[in-house]
């Protein structure tokens, strides 16, 4: 049998609540096909089920390289990491009495911090605007802001986004209510149809008492170098293909050159998967997360993150990361983004414009 057959049988195991076999079955794949994504995702969940966290976590990480943008090993190695480190999450708050619900049970699993970020505020925000409860499973947003949402209690019907007009539901430029629904998306459209939502948006992203030391620490090394934080977003290591297409360092240093003289004391920080590209800003004397040093297992890219949605300017990438720290962003001057038709990068606001750009496609 190829891997794809093995897995099949191990499937017909887990079934069968025979995981000792399927995890054997798990391993053999990973013997024919060591990237093969099922089986480092399945031997992970079992050593987990197990209680054998280093095991778990060995091969999330396999699962990861295999595909490095998939929500799944992100969301498994972060809560592992970080709760090994922190401890739980806030436990989930109970309803009271008989309510209509609003789920999300792909929160998690569909897109990484960026995405989920976005797909949470629309769960909490649709929630609150029309008088739901939302139920959500477990996710790294309850650990990094002290979130208690309910978690998931029945199994509701589906509705994707892209069979409904959701914001014109939350505008209520319809009236149409998605109640008792489990609703799936990107969220990636045009910002305006948040910009009445800043403050609820933002004041749901308030970082949680046990990691704000830690991120006002990066600021403030910062700030012993430089008065005027310049942030730039290189996504790299999973990124290539698509509307996940990469725009050239020269882009950032073009526009690092016109800004830099006129900012007063500036530094530079380097938000990036590869530190390599650090060199080519190697005459700013750019600032990483690694250089930074701050401990937070599990949690690392909150660092990067934070320092994005902190910077007096911000340059993003075409990416969700860095595109939700400018939406969460409150005391930048300037945000510019990469332009495929113009070959640089043009201001934006975040709060009207597309999350992503298809490649050619004008900012």
């Amino acid at each position: 049998m190829d891997a794809n057959q093995i897995m099949a049988e191990a499937a017909r195991c887990l079934a069968r609540g025979a995981f000792a076999e399927a995890e054997l079955l798990s391993r053999r794949a990973l013997e024919q096909a060591p990237n093969h994504f099922p089986a480092a995702m399945l031997l992970g969940d079992l050593r987990l089920k197990a209680g054998k966290i280093d095991d778990a976590l060995a091969a999330y990480q396999i699962a990861a390289k295999a595909m490095p943008g998939h929500a799944l090993p992100f969301t498994r190695d972060a809560l592992l990491r970080f709760r090994r480190r922190f401890g739980n999450a806030p436990a989930a708050r109970q309803p009271v009495g008989r309510v209509r619900r609003l789920q999300m049970t792909t929160l998690g699993a569909n897109g990484r911090f960026g995405n989920q970020l976005l797909q949470y505020a629309f769960v909490r925000i649709y929630a609150n605007e029309h008088g739901l409860t939302p139920e959500l499973p477990d996710w790294i947003g309850r650990d990094l802001f002290g979130l208690d949402d309910p978690f998931l209690s029945v199994r509701l019907k589906t509705l994707d986004e892209s069979q409904a007009d959701f914001f014109a539901s939350l505008n209520r430029r319809t009236p149409q209510v998605l109640a008792d629904l489990d609703i799936s998306g990107y969220f990636c459209g045009p910002t305006r149809e948040w910009a009445n939502r800043k403050r609820e948006f933002r004041a749901l992203f308030t970082p949680d008492p046990r990691i704000a030391p830690s991120l006002a620490t990066a600021l403030s090394k910062l700030h012993t170098t430089g008065r005027t934080i310049v942030a730039l977003h290189l996504r790299r290591g999973d990124f290539g293909q698509g509307r996940f297409w990469i725009a050239p360092s020269a882009w950032y240093l073009g526009w690092l050159d016109q800004i830099w003289s006129r900012l007063a004391n500036p530094v530079l920080y380097v938000a990036t998967d590869d530190l390599a590209t650090l060199s080519d800003f190697a005459r700013f004397d750019p600032w990483s997360a690694e250089r930074l040093a701050i401990d937070l297992p599990g949690a690392e890219f909150m660092i990067d993150h934070h320092v994005l949605r902190s910077a007096d300017h911000l340059a993003i990438s075409n990416s969700t990361f860095s595109f939700t720290a400018a939406m969460l962003n409150e005391q930048a001057s300037s945000f510019v983004r990469p332009d495929q038709t113009r070959q640089g990068l043009v201001p934006f606001d975040p709060w009207d414009a597309d999350v992503l750009l298809a490649p050619g496609h004008d900012a």
